[in-house]
């Protein structure tokens, strides 16, 4: 199961969600990183950003098939 986490900074209303594996194109600065655990699928991390923030989406560079908008 991979490792996840959420920009902390909204992107056009939505804090992304990133796989932490090194491999992410488009990833926010460290700084702006909160961790969501481990997830055995994408969509365990986005329900999971969801619950902090008030609209998430998956990345659409790492976790594309969690990219809806």
């Amino acid at each position: 199961m991979p490792d996840y986490y959420a920009n902390k900074n909204a992107n056009d209303g939505y804090n992304e969600v990133h796989v932490d594996n090194g491999t992410c194109t488009h990833p926010p600065d460290s700084k702006n990183r909160d961790p969501l655990g481990w997830h055995s699928t994408c969509s365990g991390a986005v329900t999971e950003a969801k619950r902090r923030y008030n609209k998430a989406d998956g990345c659409a560079y790492c976790v594309p098939s969690c990219h809806t908008r």
